[in-house]
């Protein structure tokens, strides 16, 4: 069986699914300007540094913005509730769509045969896509525990929030596998429908390599979406270069392991068919894949706000003695 579930671009910041740390390195590119613009040594022209002095106002205005405590904010377990429940909702619905719909293509209505690689694979793909679209600016529609994992790692979230997160997410896999097979056919829904196993001839540790491969691939997508967000521009195609990845992983994984790429979509499925065959290579695989690529790409292949600051490209000064 074939199956993949993926993961948001961005949310609201470290109090509402991700945002907030994702405009860090606009930010710093924002303040290094503005700090050229203000320099007592600089000559560069009254323009350009009206420009500068607007791009850094607005970037200010978004931190701002962010940072000014909202209605529910303040202390204790009420306002921690009032301010997160709206994220933790959307991932429980955004994942019970996810395992709903996309494992409806592994449903063989039409017969055995029925079911090909192609539906899967762009069923979770464009699902995924229409998930971010309408949850991403409540939660950052994660819908997968290895991404939570990686927002956590990439400090994206926070611990606790990360938490409930993957409990929403699992609570949502498994009322959307249930949907499933409330509204299927109870002949062509047996024990195994839906249920991620390692394909014939593969071993349990060749699926976790494969799993960890195909998760760390699709994690270490979504974090460059991550590092490279600017709220002045904003990429109004992440969803859907997350969807065609996800597509793409599940042709390449789905012969071998059923391309799960997700804990919680081979949760819901083992939970309501009771088939725990290898499910734990469904765990370890792709947390172990996207907790290694986070580490990679923030650590290794993110450069640190000092360099990216160095690399921004500064107005000329011209020297005193030159100026008319």
């Amino acid at each position: 069986m074939v199956a993949s579930g993926a993961w948001g671009a961005s949310g609201r910041g470290g109090g509402g699914g991700g945002g907030g740390s994702d405009v860090g390195g606009a930010m710093a590119a924002g303040h290094a300007r503005g700090a050229l613009a203000l320099s007592p040594v600089s000559t560069v022209s009254p323009s350009r540094r009206v420009a500068t002095h607007a791009r850094t106002a607005v970037a200010h205005t978004a931190q701002e913005d962010m940072a000014r405590p909202r209605n529910d904010e303040g202390s204790g377990v009420g306002a921690w509730v009032r301010r997160w429940w709206r994220a933790l909702l959307a991932e429980l619905v955004s994942t019970a769509l996810l395992v709903w719909l996309g494992c409806a293509t592994l449903v063989p209505i039409a017969g055995p045969t029925s079911v090909q690689l192609t539906h899967p694979a762009f069923a979770f793909g464009f699902v995924v896509v229409a998930n971010i679209c309408a949850f991403g600016a409540a939660s950052g529609a994660h819908m997968n525990p290895a991404v939570t994992l990686a927002a956590l790692i990439y400090g994206q979230l926070e611990w606790l929030p990360a938490l409930t997160y993957v409990i929403a997410q699992l609570v949502g896999a498994v009322i959307g596998f249930a949907g499933l097979v409330a509204t299927s056919p109870a002949d062509v829904v047996f024990n195994k429908t839906g249920v991620t196993l390692p394909g014939p001839g593969v071993s349990p540790l060749a699926a976790v390599a494969t799993e960890a491969a195909i998760t760390g691939t699709l994690v270490m997508t979504v974090c460059g979406i991550w590092a490279a967000h600017d709220p002045l521009r904003p990429d109004y195609s992440a969803p859907l270069k997350i969807g065609v990845v996800i597509a793409g992983l599940v042709y390449v994984g789905g012969p071998a392991t059923g391309a799960s790429l997700n804990p919680a979509r081979s949760f819901g499925a083992a939970l309501v068919q009771n088939m725990w065959e290898c499910h734990w290579v469904y765990w370890v695989g792709p947390l172990l894949g996207g907790a290694l690529a986070a580490l990679l790409h923030r650590w290794v292949l993110t450069p640190s706000r000092s360099s990216a600051a160095a690399a921004e490209p500064q107005d000329a000064e011209i020297p005193l003695n030159d100026k008319p």
